[in-house]
Order: C-alpha cells, then structure tokens, then sequence
C-alpha cells in the first residue's frame, strides 16, 4: 500500500523473453512483489539497460532468435553490465551447466513454480 504524499520508487527488473503469455505472467506477478517490469525479447536489451535501472535481468535462454546464454556472455563482458545479476530461464537439461559457463548468477528450471521465481528475484536483486 503506498503512502500518501511519499514518492514510491519500484524495484525494475528486465525480463527477456519472446513468449508473450510467459512475459505477461512473470510480469504481473512481479508486479504484486513491487516490481517493475521492463520487458524485451532480448534484442534491444542493451539500449533498454541504459535507458533503466536495472537490478537484475531475467533472461530466457532459449529466444527464438538466438540464445539467451550468448546475450549474457556479451552482459557480463561490458564493463556498464557486467555486474547485474543475471537468471538464466530455461527447460533445457543442462540449464545448470549453460548458466555457469555463461557466467549467469543462477538459474530457473522451466517449467517452475511462480513463487521459485519470485523467490529468486528477492534473494539476487540488486537495489540501485
């Protein structure tokens, strides 16, 4: 409940996703949890980070243009986003593996559990 005449300042989180029901799920109940949301199918993430900011990234691996562990690669190599934590989303096996290799600061087994999301978010957020 925000108080009256005190500016809220929402927690913004960058979720890069190509699956629009996936998106608006995550989003909305992050949105319960005070988040913000900003959201992106992952090719415009970099001018999205440097238009917010941003706390954590949630990061699909499997996007339908490319994958999701390259684009942390690339996060984690640029001095401005290098130290965002970044989840890594996905159904694949060896998510574990491809999230450490990619230097991502955990990851999310799909299909999961909305509260394992938002339980993670809590615990790896970064306050800016």
């Amino acid at each position: 409940m925000k108080r009256q005449g005190t500016l809220s300042m929402a927690k913004k989180i960058l979720y890069a996703e190509d699956d629009g029901d996936m998106l608006d799920i995550v989003s909305e109940f992050m949105q319960f949890e005070d988040y913000e949301v900003v959201t992106d199918n992952g090719k415009t993430i970099k001018k999205k980070l440097k238009q917010h900011q941003i706390g954590l990234i949630l990061l699909d691996e499997n996007l339908n243009w490319g994958w999701g562990s390259d684009l942390c690669r690339e996060l984690r190599a640029d001095k401005e986003t290098a130290g965002i934590p970044i989840v890594l989303i996905s159904a694949l096996r060896d998510i574990d593996k491809i999230a450490e290799q990619c230097g991502a600061t955990t990851y999310i087994r799909k299909p999961f559990d909305i509260y394992d999301v938002i339980d993670v978010v809590n615990l790896h957020y970064l306050p800016q």
